[in-house]
């Protein structure tokens, strides 16, 4: 028979429009018949080819037929014909498409009027599809399809849409154009232009736009990309405070810094700008220019939307980026204007520091002259003490230096002001700069150093300012001697090239290499450089360069690190490159130096002075020696380390501590360290600026190290005001002296931090015993790098660490596991912000004791504060609570999987706890009306259960909980779609080992269908019981009648077959009788024939009597049995050589008769299928069976046989089954299904296995004992 599909046409007319989608099968469901395509059947092969090609293609296609152009499209074509979807199926093109018809026409009439295709690519086409016009781009191409006569009848049409790709071409080209027209804006004015002009060039995207300027409540238009005829239809100004639409979107935008769009500004001018549309826009967005922390706007864009595209998300994104661009150039050029006018207020402030250090310079000048001359006729008084004159000594040369940094500075500042001009003298070059450079050979000297000299003969006349010449030399000398330490300063005088070159040359310690550029500028110093001394103004080198620069000349450098630089001034030789009016053509005067003594005296002053050189000057060897005059001694005195570059300074810290204090002294950073750790003192009182290591770096070590960083610091320093000290204490200072200090201060700061830090240690030692006796993980985490500064045993228990391996180091180096797990980032939160961080059985990867273990903790970082309210430490307290979880995720897994599997059945599955109260569904509980989770859990149901059957589920339920018994109810039950099904629930209840009731689980079975056939199964059984009943009754009366044929028939034809045995063996034995050989046989043949038949009718007699009366029981012993068996076949057992064997059997309850019937049949079968040429030999053996309800036993008789084939092992035992031709073996086949019926009668089963040619082994399963008295 031919399928049919829909509206009964053949499958195969439909098989071009098979799948398809959506489109395939409303094409299939079409009315076509009531176009003028007519029923698919009519349909050319050209369109069903076409068709087919459309239904299967991913990409949009659209197919025309007929002169009308009915349209068909696919699935992918939906996107493209929008909300005309479905109609358009089925409907004239010029219908769907009469928005672009006049677009599209003239290529549709090319097609079918010509036959020729047509191709276009990102055609503009302005589609109304989803009820309102929009802007589309596409790619498509026309082809004619022939009909069956070969002439256009159709056109195919396919296409790629390129709107997104189109547009957003545009709109990138849009912004990267105003990025690169806006960066090197210079004002306000270029932004606002550059931006006008870049949306003038996307008329698409800007029919129009506008910028204002805010001011004075008004928004000031400044430029648009309107022509000066059309800017007439914008007003100038808008004022804010009207009640103008623009106006009030104006206000709107710049209050919430956002876009604001206003519709139909049409309405409020006469014509508005079109931009590339023939259409105006609709809506125009106001877009505020604002910075972010600027309060006031830049100003405001206004343009018009694109009437063709929706204000989605898209649109509106790139418009903001068009206000973010615009907002970013007014930032930048903002920042360059604040950058210039800082500059030019720099150059004031500079201006007016300049003068200041004129001015400054000049004030400090007057009280310089009343220090010095006092303290001079203090130390020349023959009456001054000793130790007076000592500290007339420090005062003196520090006002000295105080008088040379004075000169300095005004000299700086002269130069800079341009007030300072030299006066030009003729002199010795080389022997005026030995003159200078000599003055510092005793300190070099005695620095153990050596000063060497250069010098060629200078051919021409050299003039130089005597004074700035001195200053030049001194410097560079200075300089050399301050930053080395050892080897050699060398000075070398040289004419090269009409120029004297002047080089000082160093083994000191360099200066890197990124320093080198900055090396004169003013002011610039090279922190913790390994000079002598750290002291200095900044200006030394600034003002050798201007110097040098007055002479018409130039300095230079040359530097490596580790080994020394070389300074090398050149200036010209001769009069020519200077002022006529500043050179001094007379005779000199003799050349006096000034300054040099000042310059010596410092330099001596860094170096260490020995003991012997003290004792030679009659002065004390330390201060100690005096306080030790002065002051009682005492039990303990506390111990502070003084460190200072300046000797005065150090001695004088010296001479006024030691009264109370134990002092230690150091001359620098690196040396205060050392003796840090060597001495551990009460108290650190250190300089900031100090060679080789400064304040700051000593401090930074000092807290670093776990054995020093409880010592309180106080650091000394001459830079006054609160951010120095702020910057002090939060480098981790205790306290910030500004010099110049009060002994009295001194001395009451000192005291004080040293009673407050052993309060504190004290506290910090209390803390760290209770941390060392706690029982949780607990560890002490010290400063930003968070240094393990304390973990008790429990801890490092936790770690699998040792104290060695992770004390005093930060934890994400001693436990480098956790940094790549995010501790890290934890640790910083809670040191940086202050909250506490508790955390709840996390994973954590650990190395313990060598081995990666995976663990499971709870822990809290806690944030400690200093007395400041700073937080300078983390205490972290660890719980590992690894076996929990394991555990419970082992119990979460179970219950998932207790959980899949019960949503795996299809009964509904439920749980409860001790009172009843439902904990627990399958999910199946979504199939039944009525049920609700409770607040705590619980569960309830609420009518669903049948009226008729509630009362009986309640008191079922009601007695199991009551009672701790089953519960179990066949009810009916609400379903979600109204119906009732039958269920038979169960619950049983889980009992603890005192016999409460725990939980109880239960299931519900869907037993509908088992209901709805129990009348009709009932009323059937009913039936069938009846007449199973009268064909039992029929069944028992044949079976009776059969049992009395069989006996009367075996002993009727018992009777004539003996005669005819009878007779044949006389006739065989008659003397009388001449038989041939033949009739012999014949005879032979009658005789063997009759035997056969008498045993066959033995055999039917004894199968139709097992039944017919009950055997009495009694104890049967098996072996004398089988002796009685060997007796009877012990004919047949000689004629076959045969052997049984058999040892003691058991003694078993049974039917004497039956039993003997049962071995005696399989002997006699062992015998029967013996092999002819060998023996047979027959196992017999009993063994005791396990497993059953009573004892049995397994008695197996193996004969070494015929065997047969295992796949007949059941069939044996079939009534009248014969393996072998009754030719070579004798029997009646009823044998073996005998002795299945006695075994079977005696509660036992038989088992039969075989091998062909090797034997058969029969199994014989009985009980030992029978439980009933006949069987």
């Amino acid at each position: 028979m031919q399928s049919t599909t829909i509206s009964g046409r053949p499958a195969h007319t439909l098989e071009f429009l098979a799948g398809g989608g959506e489109l395939g099968e409303m094409i299939r469901k079409f009315d076509w018949s009531s176009t003028p395509l007519g029923p698919f059947e009519k349909w050319p092969q050209s369109l069903r080819t076409c068709i087919r090609i459309m239904l299967t293609s991913r990409q949009p296609i659209w197919i025309g037929w007929g002169k009308d152009l009915i349209k068909f499209y696919n699935d992918p074509y939906k996107a493209i014909v929008g909300g005309k979807h479905p109609w358009a199926l089925g409907s004239p093109a010029s219908m769907v498409w009469k928005d672009i018809w006049r677009d599209i026409e003239p290529m549709l009439k090319q097609v079918m009027e010509k036959d020729e295709g047509t191709y276009v690519e990102s055609q503009l086409l302005i589609m109304e599809r989803n009820g309102y016009p929009e802007e589309t781009y596409y790619t498509f191409s026309y082809t004619p399809i022939p009909g069956d006569d070969g002439k256009t009848e159709g056109m195919f049409c396919a296409n790629t849409d390129d709107t997104d790709k189109i547009i957003s071409e545009r709109q990138l080209r849009t912004l990267t154009q105003l990025g690169k027209r806006l960066t090197d804006c210079q004002s306000n004015r270029d932004v606002i232009e550059k931006t006008i002009y870049t949306l003038q060039e996307n008329p698409y995207d800007f029919p129009f736009a506008l910028f204002r300027t805010i001011a004075d409540g008004k928004a000031i238009l400044e430029r648009s990309t309107l022509l000066d005829a059309e800017q007439k239809i914008f007003p100038k100004d808008i004022h804010l405070n009207s009640d103008d639409p623009v106006a009030l979107a104006i206000n709107m935008a710049l209050y919430t810094g956002e876009l604001q769009v206003f519709k139909n500004p049409k309405e409020r001018l006469p014509t508005v700008p079109t931009g590339a549309w023939q259409v105006p826009p609709t809506q125009g967005i106001i877009i505020p220019i604002i910075q972010t922390g600027i309060n006031e706007p830049y100003g405001i864009l206004s343009v018009g939307a694109n009437p063709y595209r929706l204000l989605n998300e898209k649109y509106l994104s790139f418009i903001t980026l068009v206000g973010d661009q615009v907002a970013t150039a007014f930032a930048d050029v903002h920042v360059l204007e604040e950058e210039r006018k800082r500059s030019e207020a720099l150059a004031e402030i500079d201006k007016a520091k300049t003068i200041f250090f004129s001015n400054i310079s000049h004030e400090f000048r007057t009280p310089l002259t009343l220090l010095l001359g006092p303290i001079e006729e203090v130390m020349n008084d023959p009456d001054t003490i000793g130790e007076n004159k000592v500290r007339m000594d420090v005062a003196y040369r520090n006002a000295l230096r105080m008088q040379r940094l004075v000169n300095t500075l005004l000299e700086f500042s002269r130069i800079e002001a341009g007030r300072l001009e030299g006066r030009f003298t003729k002199v010795d070059i080389c022997s005026f700069t030995q003159e200078l450079a000599s003055t510092f050979r005793s300190a070099i000297e005695k620095a153990g150093m050596q000063l060497k000299f250069d010098y060629s003969a200078i051919q021409s006349d050299v003039y130089v300012d005597v004074d700035m010449w001195e200053k030049i030399v001194l410097n560079l000398i200075s300089n050399a001697f301050k930053y080395s330490k050892e080897g050699t300063i060398s000075i070398s005088v040289k004419e090269v090239s009409q120029k004297i070159l002047f080089s000082v040359t160093d083994t000191g310690v360099g200066i890197p290499q990124d320093h080198l550029s900055k090396i004169f500028d003013r002011f610039h110093r090279i922190e913790n450089i390994q000079g002598r001394s750290q002291e200095g103004s900044g200006i030394g080198l600034a003002m050798v360069k201007e110097l040098v620069r007055l002479h018409q000349g130039v300095i230079d450098v040359e530097s490596t690190v580790g080994k020394g630089s070389t300074f090398t001034v050149a200036i010209p030789v001769g009069l020519d490159h200077l002022p006529e009016n500043k050179i001094v053509k007379d005779a000199a005067a003799p050349i006096t130096t000034r300054y040099a003594n000042a310059f010596v005296q410092e330099a001596m002053k860094w170096i260490p002075t020995s003991e012997s050189e003290l004792q030679e000057a009659g002065l004390p060897i330390s201060s100690k020696e005096i306080s030790l005059l002065d002051t009682p001694p005492s039990d303990k005195k506390y111990k502070v380390l003084v460190a200072d570059d300046n000797r005065d300074m150090r001695e004088y810290l010296e001479r006024l501590l030691s009264v109370q204090f134990e002092v230690i002294t150091a001359v620098d950073g690196e040396d205060a360290y050392q003796k840090v750790l060597q001495h551990y003192p009460d108290l650190l009182l250190t300089d900031v600026m100090m060679p080789r290591l400064d304040g700051f770096g000593l401090l930074e070590k000092v807290r670093q190290h776990p054995d020093s960083k409880m010592i309180p610091v106080i650091l000394l320093s001459a830079r006054a005001g609160e951010e120095a000290k702020v910057e002090g204490l939060e480098a981790g200072a205790d306290d910030y002296l500004v010099k110049p200090f009060s002994a009295k201060e001194l001395l009451a700061r000192v005291d004080a931090n040293i009673k407050i830090s052993k309060t504190r240690i004290a506290a910090a030692k209390n803390l760290k015993d209770i941390i060392q006796q706690s029982q949780i993980a607990t560890t002490l985490l010290q400063g930003p790098s968070f240094v393990i500064e304390l973990a008790n045993e429990k801890a490092l228990e936790l770690w699998g660490r040792s104290h060695e391996e992770v004390i005093n180091r930060p934890i994400l180096q001693a436990l480098p596991e956790i940094a790549e797990q995010g501790f890290g980032y934890l640790l910083e939160d809670v040191f940086t912000t202050g909250r506490i961080h508790k955390a709840y059985e996390i994973p954590v990867e650990l190395v313990r004791f060598g081995k990666p273990e995976l663990v499971y903790l709870n822990f809290i970082y806690q944030p400690l504060r200093n007395d400041d309210n700073k937080i300078t430490s983390i205490i972290a307290v660890g719980l590992d609570v690894t076996e929990q979880v394991i555990s419970r995720k082992k119990l979460e897994q179970s219950e998932k999987e207790l959980n899949e599997l019960a949503n795996a059945v299809p009964q509904l599955v439920w749980a409860a706890n001790e009172a009843g109260k439902i904990t627990y569904y399958n999910d199946r509980v979504a199939e039944f009306a009525g049920a609700y989770k409770n607040e705590d859990d619980t569960w309830s149901w609420q009518g669903l259960v049948h009226p008729d059957d509630a009362k009986a589920t309640e008191n079922a339920w009601s007695q199991a909980l009551e009672h701790g018994t089953v519960y179990q109810a066949e009810h009916r039950v609400q379903m979600k779609d109204g119906s009732y099904r039958w269920y038979l629930s169960r619950g049983y209840p889980y009992k603890d080992k005192d016999g409460n009731i725990i939980k109880w689980f239960g299931s519900a079975t869907d037993i509908h269908a088992s209901k709805e056939h129990a009348t009709i199964l009932e009323a059937e059984v009913k039936k069938r019981t009846a007449e199973l009943s009268e064909l039992n009754v029929s069944l028992k009366r044949s079976n009776s009648e059969l049992q009395q044929f069989a006996h009367v028939a075996s002993h009727d034809l018992r009777e004539p077959l003996r005669k005819i045995k009878t007779f044949i063996g006389r006739l065989a034995d008659d003397p009388g009788n001449s038989l041939t050989e033949r009739s012999t046989t014949f005879v032979q043949k009658v005789n063997s024939a009759s035997d056969r038949m008498f045993s066959m009718i033995e055999g039917v007699l004894n199968y139709s009597v097992l039944n017919t009366s009950d055997q009495r029981i009694e104890a049967v012993q098996l072996s004398t049995l089988i002796q009685n068996i060997e007796s009877d076949l012990e004919l047949l057992i000689t004629q076959k050589k045969a052997v049984i064997r058999y040892s003691a059997l058991p003694v078993i309850e049974g039917s004497a008769v039956l039993l003997y019937q049962l071995f005696y049949n399989l002997i006699n079968n062992s015998l029967k299928f013996s092999k002819p040429d060998t023996p047979p030999v027959i196992d017999i053996d009993a063994t005791d069976e396990h497993g059953h309800e009573k004892e049995w036993t397994l008695i197996k008789v193996q004969d070494n046989g015929i065997g047969f084939e295992q796949e007949y092992a059941e069939k044996i035992f079939e009534s009248f089954t014969r393996l072998n031709s009754k030719d070579q073996f004798e029997g009646t086949g009823l044998g073996l299904s005998l002795c299945k019926r006695i075994v079977e009668r005696h509660g036992g089963y038989i088992e039969a296995t075989g091998e062909l040619d090797k034997g058969a082994s029969f199994s014989i399963h009985l009980p030992i004992i029978q439980n009933r008295k006949s069987i």
